[in-house]
Order: C-alpha cells, then structure tokens, then sequence
C-alpha cells in the first residue's frame, strides 16, 4: 500500500491522505525560542524522567498548546527559530504563528492573539528577605542598584519609568550579580527567575516579591494575519483552552511543572 503525504504549504501540514482517504487528525506549525519555562528546547534542558518522551520542545505553554489542540483533533510541530526571524516570517505571512507571543501594540499591525496560554508576574529578585516590610513598587528602585535582561519587558518598564539599570544577558546572570556582585535587585519575569533559580541550587538564597502598579506578562499564540486561515486556527486553540479550564486539565499540566495556573 502506498501511502501519500500532502506537501508542506507555508507554514502548515495539511491532512495525510492514505489509498484516498482522509484522516481525521490535522498538524500544524508554530515557531518558537527556548525560553523556560514556558518554553525548553530539551537538547538544552532534558525533562525528568518521569515526563516521558516530550521531544525536542516542552514547557507549560507548549504543554498547555499541544492539550488545547489535542482536544480539537489537532497536533501541533513546534520548531525552533531565532525570535527576529519568528517575528519578520509571522508579519510577512510566511509562517502561521509564534509561540509564546506577548500581544504588543507593535504586533497588533500583523498578528491575531489567542487566549492566554499563560501568564506571569513582573518580580523583584534579591538576596533573601532583602526587600522585607518595604513596598515592591517602582518608585522603590530609587534607592537601590538595579538589573534586568537585555531586549525583555523589563527593560521596557525601566525605560519608560526612567529608572537607571544595568543589563545582564540573562537570568543566570541576573541571579548571579545579585547573588555575587553588586546589584541589589534583578527585575524580570517571576516564573522564568523561579524557574532558573531551582535548576542552579539557590533558590533558597533568594526572595521573589511581585511588583505593584505593573501589570502581568501574558503569553499567547500570535497568529499571522497574512496567512491563510490564521483566523480559524487561533479560534480553534482558545475552544481548546476553554476545554482544558473546564477538565482541570491545564492546572495539572502547572502542577508538574511545581506551578499553578493562578500563580
């Protein structure tokens, strides 16, 4: 029996065809970095055993991604590509999506958001217990030395606030210089800082304290409006979504990961 596989059309597999039959399951292509945890590219950080088989992609999100879809009778190929890439290929139309996705006003021009996939708080990172009995807010960093991420969101807040800080190129070295040298606070994504902090061994040497007044990063699929049904894919993912809310399934998938959906 031969068995024909229909091409690869811009960014997303259409149905396999076997002896003139349709099947039920289609695939599709989302593009990505690896940006744990939301995002692990596990050539870099292989999953515990007890994870099984996850491939060359795992993480929250993707884990969340793939359970939504599954539910629709989709799966989903996850590769990995250089975000400005991800980012130039999703406007022009020539992938179908990125993953994860902040919704940014300088996307809104080419790019349709899903549902959240999931969501995480802006943090202050010190040594342990260094900020205790003061508020986590911005106009606290006056009086300290501050770091943050090259390119991340942080950056951006600390830009707009005209708060003086030095760039690290990322978490490992944010944790470091507030470990090591002389930085007094890391400012990034809570759940990635977490997340690092635990795989180096100092989790315990730190505190983590939500920032007040800043509101918190969410992490989407964007979807090309320039490619073909783009429209369509994002709805069925959120319909996926909202069944995953709806059996638990999407805390358990947190669970694992020694997170919750409401962190």
């Amino acid at each position: 029996m031969i068995t024909v596989r229909r091409a690869l059309f811009a960014g997303v597999l259409l149905p396999v065809c076997a002896s003139g039959t349709m099947a039920h399951a289609e695939e599709i292509v989302l593009h990505t970095i690896h940006l744990p945890p939301h995002i692990i590219d596990s050539n870099v950080l292989p999953a515990p055993a007890s994870f099984g088989d996850v491939g060359d992609v795992y993480g929250f999100d993707v884990d969340v991604l793939r359970a939504a879809y599954a539910t629709q009778g989709v799966t989903v190929r996850i590769e990995l590509t250089p975000w400005k890439r991800i980012m130039r290929d999703v406007e022009a139309g020539l992938v179908l999506g990125a993953v994860s996705c902040r919704q940014l006003p300088v996307r809104d021009k080419f790019a349709l958001f899903s549902d959240h996939l999931s969501d995480s708080a802006n943090a202050f990172v010190t040594r342990r217990g260094h900020l205790d009995g003061q508020s986590p807010t911005l106009a606290l960093l006056h009086k300290y030395n501050v770091a943050a991420v090259n390119g991340w969101a942080q950056s951006d807040i600390l830009n707009g606030a005209k708060l003086p800080y030095s760039l690290v190129s990322g978490l490992d070295q944010g944790i470091n210089v507030v470990l090591r040298r002389n930085q007094d606070i890391f400012m990034t994504e809570r759940d990635s800082a977490i997340f690092a902090s635990k795989r180096m061994g100092v989790f315990d040497q730190l505190s983590f304290y939500d920032v007040e007044g800043v509101g918190r990063d969410h992490y989407d699929v964007c979807f090309s409006k320039a490619f073909p049904d783009a429209e369509k894919w994002r709805d069925i993912l959120n319909k996926g979504l909202d069944v995953l809310d709806k059996s638990g399934q999407r805390d358990a998938i947190f669970q694992r990961y020694g997170f919750s959906s409401g962190h």
